[in-house]
């Protein structure tokens, strides 16, 4: 897994950008989900924004982009992505360990790149599962889609190579923001 920045211009001057918003939103709500992005915002003047987000290789991540309904709707100017290395910071520079989306069940729709929302033969990733991990950071949200897919709290750690002490630790402030106390509950919460 590589980590890109993404910088969009929207075209301000058209009336259509408030209308697409809420749909642009939840795009990269659902993308945030499945740990592609890992963080972003607008500029303050709002004419544009600035993303951090983890993919496969440049292709995949421009077939993510294309599928935002900015993109798709022309109204943004311009979409700059650029790959990206952590040097120094809190960021921690890409394992090469980590899944891929297909590997954790996600996978890709074909056509304008657009991301299909599924869990291959298995539950649905829904609209109140992104809101209900919108309080998970990034990391956390990893690592409960890991839980969600099976995986020990022992496999966990030995994939972000941390302790499984570690890994419960993240564990239970994942159950304590979610409101949950079990690992049976944690599926309810992220899938339907």
């Amino acid at each position: 897994m590589a980590r890109f920045v993404v910088e969009m211009v929207f075209e301000t001057e058209d009336e259509r950008l408030g209308e697409a918003r809420p749909a642009h939103r939840r795009y990269w709500e659902d993308l945030a989900v499945r740990g592609v992005l890992l963080g972003g915002g607008l500029y303050t003047d709002e004419s544009g924004g600035l993303m951090l987000c983890e993919a496969a290789d440049d292709s995949a991540l421009r077939r993510l982009v294309d599928g935002d309904p900015y993109v798709r709707g022309k109204l943004v100017r311009s979409v700059k992505i650029r790959e990206w290395h952590v040097l120094v910071g809190g960021l921690k520079p890409p394992a090469g360990r980590e899944p891929e989306p297909q590997q954790l069940g996600f996978t890709m729709g074909s056509g304008s790149g657009s991301l299909i929302s599924r869990i291959e033969n298995g539950p649905r990733i829904t609209r109140a599962a992104v809101a209900a991990s919108r309080a998970l950071t990034a990391h956390e949200q990893r690592i409960a889609a890991l839980i969600v897919g099976g995986k020990t709290n022992r496999e966990i750690a030995g994939q972000f190579r941390v302790s499984v002490r570690a890994v419960e630790l993240h564990i239970t402030s994942i159950y304590r923001k979610l409101g949950i106390n079990r690992r049976a509950q944690l599926a309810s919460a992220l899938v339907a």
